[in-house]
């Protein structure tokens, strides 16, 4: 590396000088910058920076080097700063796939200024992957990924906020229990993909949408994308709409001969009756859900539809165990 003079004369000052921050260990501060939120990719801008010493006595030349990285560009390495004065710097972002610099200026015991801006003019997509249907009362992980146009995973180049908006639906982190329509997740630098899980809590099909929402760590909008959801009722709930329907048709059944009955019952039949009403009816219900599920009988019917299980409950109360057995037995073949 060539030195030049001015270099030299720098290096002998910050050397020789006792004030000097390396010499004045206690006599610590902050290294304090206002960068502009977003940049132009191979655009130079100016920014200036200054010393916020803790002691409000301080006085001396502090020397503040920038990190030298292959994907910001700055018009000097190293400047000497005194309090009350402010350095302009011009720096100039060369390369950023993810959208995202990192500004690093550093002093020996000053707080370094360590920044990430927003690189315009880059594409990255936030894209979400998520095995669907979802199923409500239960969580359900899907991946975020980070890619360019071609569908590449992307490597942040500095530390970002991931937030997760729910509509219809409910999120949550994989380390925490409890769920709620928006969370934010920290991001490290060099990370391209994250995780999270979801979670429906309705009764009823419905379609949900998650949005995702990548930013700087000062809350600077980076990029951003949408997935849509759908939501199916959990398996337990449409198990209680077709027993149900089978337990609305055995006791109607139930009622209707009790009336025509002439002659009084006795509690004990009386219990014996409704008890035997409820069983025929809950029974031919519960086994609405597997059957039409699993598609052993070929009845086609929406499976996410609470009334078509309450119906195919009480179709099957109403034929009867036996036949709904008969059915779904596998047929034999005679043999000759």
């Amino acid at each position: 590396m060539r030195i030049t003079f001015a270099s030299a004369l720098v290096l002998v000052i910050c050397i020789a000088s006792p004030s000097i921050n390396a010499f004045a260990a206690g006599e610590t501060g902050e290294l304090v910058t206002d960068l502009p939120v977003e940049v132009e990719r191979n655009k130079s801008f100016d920014f200036y920076v200054r010393l916020k010493p803790y002691a409000s006595d301080f006085k001396g030349a502090v020397m503040v080097q920038m990190q030298q990285n292959p994907n910001v560009e700055y018009d000097q390495r190293f400047f000497i700063l005194e309090p009350g004065q402010a350095q302009k710097v011009t720096a100039k972002v060369v390369k950023s796939d993810s959208g995202l610099a990192v500004i690093n200026l550093f002093a020996v015991n000053w707080i370094a200024i360590d920044l990430a801006i927003h690189v315009g003019g880059v594409p990255l997509n936030v894209v979400a992957k998520l095995d669907q249907p979802l199923e409500s009362y239960r969580r359900k992980s899907f991946l975020v990924e980070f890619t360019d146009d071609t569908g590449k995973p992307v490597r942040l180049e500095s530390a970002a906020r991931l937030l997760l908006e729910g509509t219809n639906l409910q999120v949550c982190s994989d380390d925490s229990k409890d769920c709620s329509a928006k969370v934010e997740l920290p991001l490290k630098k060099e990370v391209y993909e994250s995780t999270a899980q979801l979670k429906a809590n309705g009764w009823f099909a419905d379609t949900g949408m998650i949005t995702m929402t990548l930013s700087t760590p000062t809350g600077y909008n980076v990029s951003s994308g949408t997935l849509s959801v759908a939501i199916v009722p959990a398996w337990w709930i449409l198990t209680i709409m077709g027993m149900l329907g089978g337990l609305t048709y055995s006791m109607i059944k139930f009622l209707r001969t009790s009336l025509q009955l002439r002659r009084k019952r006795s509690l004990a039949v009386w219990i014996k009756k409704t008890a035997m009403a409820v069983v025929v009816g809950i029974v031919p219900g519960a086994l609405a859900y597997p059957l039409a599920t699993w598609n052993i009988l070929g009845i086609k019917t929406d499976t996410t539809s609470l009334r078509g299980f309450f119906i195919l409950g009480l179709l099957f109360a109403y034929v009867g165990m036996d036949v709904v057995l008969a059915l779904s037995a596998p047929k034999k073949t005679k043999t000759t």
